[in-house]
């Protein structure tokens, strides 16, 4: 008994090939999309971080404890940084 497997035509094969490269094209457009939000982000809360108390009173914007936390943290982690380059 002899099977007999069909051949994938030309059409078929070229709206595969498109079906991929669409989603290939949609997953780049995503990550683009997800990176740049969050550069936003971080340059977001860069500028946050660098105001001054005033500043924030005047945006009423409140700095809470883990905010000086994170801040002092990172201050550590930057001296030791620096000391054992």
């Amino acid at each position: 008994m002899t099977t007999i497997t069909a051949i994938p035509t030309a059409p078929a094969l070229r709206r595969s090939t498109l079906h991929a490269v669409a989603r290939l094209r949609r997953f780049f457009k995503h990550w683009a999309a997800a990176t740049s939000a969050y550069h936003e982000r971080q340059v977001a809360l860069c500028a946050l971080r660098s105001l001054e108390r005033q500043e924030l009173d005047e945006a009423r914007i409140y700095r809470g404890p883990i905010d000086n936390a994170v801040e002092k943290a990172a201050e550590i982690y930057k001296r030791r940084n620096l000391r054992h380059s």
